[in-house]
């Protein structure tokens, strides 16, 4: 009976490790929502999705799709009606925020930017807070993420640079 138990145990538990988390945010820019990005972070991946909301698309149509996997990071954008696909350097300087981002949420506490050479950053850590620096972007000035003991996404992730953007965790 023990082994059993143990048995359902070990299954469970591999099943919410290797489920992974999910958290979707509305995404503001300055002060104005302008729609939704989903993150949804597994063990040894992550796919983050976003969108402008339907209401603004006639002024600003904008959809990416972020993979982070041990092979690399893919970024697919269409924004109004132009399409573009980058891969690992042209994403660090097109959108240095969400490599960094994600990379902190798969690795948290072991994530060392000695490791990055060719893609420097500097973490601060505070009690509930996380601040990254980029060091060579030019885009984003920092980082700032509020952190929720138990779950790996941030409740808030404010990206100051040429323009702020905060998301704030909706579910």
């Amino acid at each position: 009976m023990g082994r059993f138990l143990l048995s359902i145990l070990f299954v469970l538990l591999f099943s919410v490790i290797s489920k992974g988390e999910t958290g979707v945010y509305k995404a503001y820019v300055y002060f104005i929502p302008v729609g939704e990005i989903t993150f949804d972070i597994k063990k040894d991946s992550a796919v983050v999705k976003g969108e402008t909301y339907k209401s603004l698309r006639w002024l600003y149509n904008y959809t990416f799709r972020f993979e982070a996997s041990k092979e690399g990071y893919f970024l697919y954008e269409k924004e109004n009606k132009k399409e573009k696909v980058y891969r690992d350097e042209q994403i660090k300087k097109k959108k240095p925020w969400l490599p960094l981002i994600v990379k902190y949420i798969m690795e948290g506490k072991d994530v060392s930017p000695e490791k990055d050479r060719n893609f420097p950053y500097k973490i601060e850590k505070q009690k509930n807070k996380v601040i990254i620096y980029p060091l060579k972007s030019k885009r984003v000035k920092r980082i700032v993420m509020l952190l929720k003991n138990g779950s790996r996404l941030p409740e808030k992730i404010e990206i100051e640079g040429k323009i702020d953007i905060t998301l704030e965790k909706i579910r």
